[in-house]
């Protein structure tokens, strides 16, 4: 693969057959900067010290991340807090800690394909009085305000769901019963419920660490965050992608063009799919949001293609 350095204001680029990614964080990037570019991150910035999981709604005109302040895998000085933004009139409004956030730790937010829900993670107690030391996936109802723990928790930690169009709710948790450290999850619906969780194969998940994911709403494609394999660049965390055929997920890949000496976490596709958020953390630093910028094509048609050496498009993958 061939690789073409740029440096701009500061600004460290990394070009390849076309695409480009933004390694640094912060960048103070226009909409028309690159094509198929959406909002740079640096309008979503909390004025905390981390910014992480930034992702959107359907229509892309509101954005959801966490912030918060203290060191990456250090004790937080302050709550996770889920930040909101909306797009109106031509702007971005000021970042607010979202309406269902700040009393307790949040984070993981992500806007089911139908735009009624909010889909995080949170301390707070299932129960009046309950004293929580672990995390729960939760849900807000944009519409009504309603706030509900959601039936798939366990007495463990869950991470990071992400609700597809068949109603299906993927999620990581370290609960009993899995491969590793931690394990990535499926949940099919039931009326306004879900089925018991069902762990998925060994193809994504192993006998190390599988954390935070993003899903297609398909559920033909995925990427999210392995720890401690020996195909990773940092042991803490690297991204990889699998996607899905009628014999199940495929043997996942790193995706080498990203990862990186620092953790590499929390993927998140637009829905204009051009554009991927992710989050970039060190160890003893801080967490921010990151951007991947493809070409004119939708990006699972363009960027992996030439970033993960699989044949056919996505949308061709789920047939074969």
């Amino acid at each position: 693969m061939d690789w073409k350095i740029i440096v701009k204001s500061g600004v460290l680029w990394c070009v390849f057959a076309g695409s480009t990614i933004c390694l640094m964080v912060g960048c103070a990037l226009g909409p028309d900067s690159l094509p198929g570019a959406g909002p740079a991150p640096s309008q979503f910035e909390s004025g905390l010290e981390n910014q992480l999981g930034l992702t959107f709604s359907p229509d892309g005109k509101t954005a959801y991340w966490v912030a918060w302040n203290g060191t990456w895998g250090g004790e937080p000085t302050s709550r996770l807090t889920i930040y909101w933004s909306r797009h109106t009139r031509g702007s971005w409004s000021d970042p607010a800690p979202a309406p269902f956030s700040q009393k307790y730790s949040d984070s993981d937010p992500f806007v089911s394909p139908d735009g009624k829900w909010v889909y995080f993670v949170s301390d707070r107690p299932v129960t009046s009085g309950e004293q929580k030391s672990d995390d729960d996936i939760w849900r807000y109802n944009l519409s009504n305000g309603m706030l509900e723990a959601v039936p798939v928790n366990s007495d463990a930690e869950e991470f990071s769901p992400v609700m597809t169009a068949s109603g299906t709710l993927y999620f990581a948790s370290d609960r009993d019963g899995g491969f590793g450290q931690g394990d990535l999850y499926s949940a099919t619906a039931a009326g306004d419920g879900f089925h018991e969780p069902r762990i998925l194969s060994r193809a994504v998940n192993s006998i190390h660490g599988e954390w935070n994911l993003w899903v297609a709403e398909n559920e033909c494609e995925m990427i999210f965050e392995a720890s401690a394999r020996a195909t990773n660049v940092s042991a803490p965390g690297d991204l990889y992608y699998s996607f899905r055929t009628s014999d199940g997920w495929q043997e996942a890949v790193p995706i080498k063009a990203l990862n990186s000496e620092n953790s590499d976490l929390m993927p998140r596709l637009h829905p204009g799919g051009r554009t991927l958020y992710y989050t970039v953390a060190s160890s003893g630093g801080h967490a921010q949001v990151a951007t991947v910028y493809s070409g004119d094509k939708p990006f699972s048609e363009d960027w992996f293609e030439t970033a993960v050496p699989k044949q056919g498009s996505p949308a061709r993958r789920c047939q074969e």
